[in-house]
């Protein structure tokens, strides 16, 4: 047995498990074969695709958006699946033209496709490596039977293209296994992709003609094409080649600098006979048991070429130099000149294998969590890309992470000489500070094991670790508190609204701020008013003014938010949203109720612990109140989606039984029509929605296509309205209220 090869019994060693059937138009027949690169994302070529919408074979023209009918040969011949097309690198000749039928070559011709959802087991990613002059590689035909493997040996690699050539005995590559992945046996890795066949012509063969020749694209040169068109992301193809022998030319000095750092850590041939093994079992790699231990040179040579061997191999280096100076320098010699590969990552296999279970179950719990944590850690940077939506799915944490291994440091000082401390570790610090209990505890032990095998200088984690407790424990800077009340009277001109505005104190008691005759003001009117009121406060902090707006239930639809109080001189518009917490009151519906108050309070007190409601389409008022009084009773946020009049009735349900929280949107006409409430203001802290919200309003404000009129109904039940705002009802002097 020789050190680090593929194991033969190990499916990961077998490309059927990768293998892509692309069905015909009408599925009666195999079109061509592909290969599955990973999540939802599969590779084919672009003339298969031609083939099955009936095209000319090298036909350059993009065909949009289409769908394709695609199987994989290790699950259920009938379990066809869709793929649509996501990216089209069209065949093209050497200068950049089309190619005529009959062209022996041709550069290009690939095709991305996406599934729904990712495929089950025992569909699966397959290595990559270079292809190489000499390599023995397999292809089978598209429909993946066992028998119809074809053998064939890399004769010629020249610019990007590998020629194959086979024995005449068995199979032949030919019609049906183009696109599919070109797989070298002694290196359990995939190489290439089938592209093409070399065939005598039609008039008589002769024994001079060419037998058994075909050629496929090298993975460098799908590698440089799929990143020229930004097919697949990034943190994919990071992920892709990960085998022994993908050592790139650019990264040969550097497997020649790492031998010297290796002979110092692991000179001993017992030693690094003991750490190569362990480095093999870890890599799901062949080590023998003969007590042999591989040279420096090909141990460097794995560290260069396969993903995490390096930090996996450092993770068990790690306490045997702690108390070694000369030791700890080599160790992180190593790790720097890993970095210069695009191989070793940050993480080993095992402390990725952690993080990533743990991200993946806060981001189910907290869709946005990762995303503050990111952002309070790196304020200085542009958050990558992968991270820049506010809400995330646990199936969007590998990318997320991929992309913060990548940034090492985080500019922050650091003792001298001493590493600095990779991005990635702050953030889970932040992470960690905002999660309580054993989460917590683990993600800090985790972050400590991960600094101390870096060579992190203690101090440097202590005060990022002081960095992200501080902002755990700052709550947002409370800024002035205005009530708002709106009326109308019958005879009032329409839209126009009789205005009672109050200034909370610091104290708590309120001071009315408004004097004059009590007359009908226009919306911007009452949003000038609204500014003059929070601008003229005094020694309220510095945050973001709260303004509570009470309302009559037919107005609770009102869009206080957009109303501009920006005055005649003002540049910018000022739309009352944008600047202020601007939230909705009832307070009458609430006082219909004789329970009102105090299921107010009981909600109000459990909004931290109570999960939140969604009442749609499906919610009938009725079985809206049930749930409420039920297996609901102390829930205090609910989410209402639906068209306006049945989004109205469930409204009113909401705030007749006492719930202080209440979102929905104002725009929304219907079920399915426009984003879904929880992916327009994503889940996180309850206090903090009110700025959620604001923040989801400067967005719209800004960019009038999106479909997002949040409307927040926020009755704080500690923020009672002053006696004052308890006005008679309009209805019982001589002129009705509407």
């Amino acid at each position: 047995m020789t050190w680090f090869a593929a194991p033969r019994g190990d499916r990961s060693a077998d490309a059927r498990g990768a293998l892509v059937r692309v069905l015909s138009a009408n599925r009666s027949s195999t079109a061509g074969a592909g290969v599955y690169l990973s999540g939802r994302r599969l590779l084919t070529c672009a003339h298969v695709v031609n083939t099955v919408l009936g095209r000319r074979s090298l036909n350059p023209q993009d065909p949009g958006g289409i769908t394709l009918d695609v199987s994989f040969p290790v699950l259920s011949a009938g379990d066809v699946r869709s793929a649509r097309l996501v990216s089209w690198i069209p065949p093209r000749s050497h200068q950049y033209g089309p190619v005529d039928d009959g062209a022996l070559r041709w550069e290009g011709d690939l095709a991305v496709l996406e599934l729904d959802e990712e495929p089950p087991p025992p569909v699966g990613s397959v290595r990559w490596l270079e292809m190489a002059r000499g390599q023995e590689v397999r292809a089978w035909y598209g429909a993946g039977q066992p028998f119809s493997y074809a053998d064939v040996r890399v004769a010629v690699y020249d610019d990007g293209v590998g020629y194959l050539d086979g024995q005449l005995s068995g199979a032949a590559v030919d019609d049906g296994y183009s696109g599919g992945p070109l797989w070298s046996m002694g290196d359990g890795a995939a190489v290439g992709l089938v592209m093409g066949r070399i065939t005598a012509p039609d008039n008589g063969f002769s024994t001079q003609h060419t037998v058994r020749r075909s050629w496929g694209l090298g993975w460098q040169s799908v590698l440089v094409e799929l990143r020229r068109a930004e097919a697949v992301p990034e943190p994919h193809l990071a992920g892709l080649w990960a085998g022994p022998s993908a050592v790139f030319a650019e990264d040969e000095s550097v497997r020649d600098m790492m031998v010297g750092p290796l002979h110092t850590l692991l000179g001993d041939p017992v030693a690094r006979a003991a750490h190569a093994g362990e480095l093999a079992e870890q890599l799901g790699l062949s080590a023998p048991s003969d007590g042999t231990a591989p040279s420096v040179e090909k141990l460097a040579h794995l560290l260069c070429g396969t993903e995490r061997a390096l930090p996996t191999l450092a993770e068990s280096l790690a306490p045997k130099v702690v108390d070694d100076p000369r030791g700890r320098a080599e160790l992180d010699r190593l790790l720097a000149l890993g970095r210069l590969t695009g191989a070793a990552r940050l993480l080993s296999i095992a402390e990725h294998r952690m993080l990533i279970g743990k991200l993946e179950h806060l981001t189910q719990a907290d869709p946005g969590l990762l995303h503050r944590a990111a952002t309070a850690a790196l304020p200085y940077l542009e958050l990558p890309r992968s991270l820049q939506a506010a809400r995330l799915t646990p199936a969007e944490v590998p990318d997320v992470l991929g992309e913060l291994e990548t940034w090492y440091g985080d500019g922050s000082p650091v003792p001298d000489e001493t590493p600095r401390l990779p991005a990635l570790l702050r953030v889970v610090e932040y992470l960690a500070a905002a999660t309580e209990g054993l989460v917590g505890q683990v993600l800090r032990e985790w972050s400590n094991r991960v600094a101390a095998r870096l060579g992190i200088h203690p101090s440097a984690l202590r005060e990022r670790r002081a960095d992200a407790e501080r902002w755990s424990r700052q709550a947002a800077p409370a800024g002035a508190r205005i009530l708002v009340e709106l009326d109308r009277y019958a005879k009032d001109p329409a839209h126009h609204y009789r205005c009672s505005v109050w200034r909370l104190r610091p104290d708590g008691s309120a001071a009315r701020t408004v004097d004059g005759p009590d007359r009908p003001r226009t919306g911007p009117e009452i949003a000038r008013l609204i500014r003059e009121v929070a601008g003229g406060a005094k020694d309220t902090g510095d945050g973001v003014a709260l303004v509570a707006v009470s309302v009559p239930p037919e107005a609770l639809d009102l869009p206080v938010d957009e109303w501009d109080g920006a005055g005649a001189g003002e540049y910018m518009p000022a739309p009352l949203g944008e600047d202020f917490h601007l939230v909705l009151r009832c307070p009458r519906l609430r006082r219909r109720s004789p329970t009102g108050a105090a299921d107010l309070e009981r909600r109000w007190n459990a909004r931290q612990q109570s999960g939140s409601l969604l009442a749609d389409h499906r919610t009938g008022d009725r079985t809206l109140a049930g749930l409420l009084k039920t297996t609901h009773r102390d829930t205090a946020r609910v989410l209402v989606d639906g068209n306006a009049q049945h989004r109205g009735k469930l409204v009113l349900v909401c705030l007749a039984m006492g719930v202080p929280i209440v979102l929905w949107n104002r725009a929304g006409l219907g079920p399915g029509e426009g984003p879904p409430l929880d992916a327009i203001v994503p889940e996180g802290p309850v206090d903090a929605l009110p700025e959620r919200v604001r923040y989801v309003r400067v967005r719209v404000y800004a960019d009038n296509e999106v479909a997002a009129r949040p409307a927040l109904v926020w009755d704080d039940a500690e923020l009672p309205l002053p006696d004052e705002l308890q006005l008679a009802d309009p209805s019982e002097g001589t002129e009705h209220a509407i």
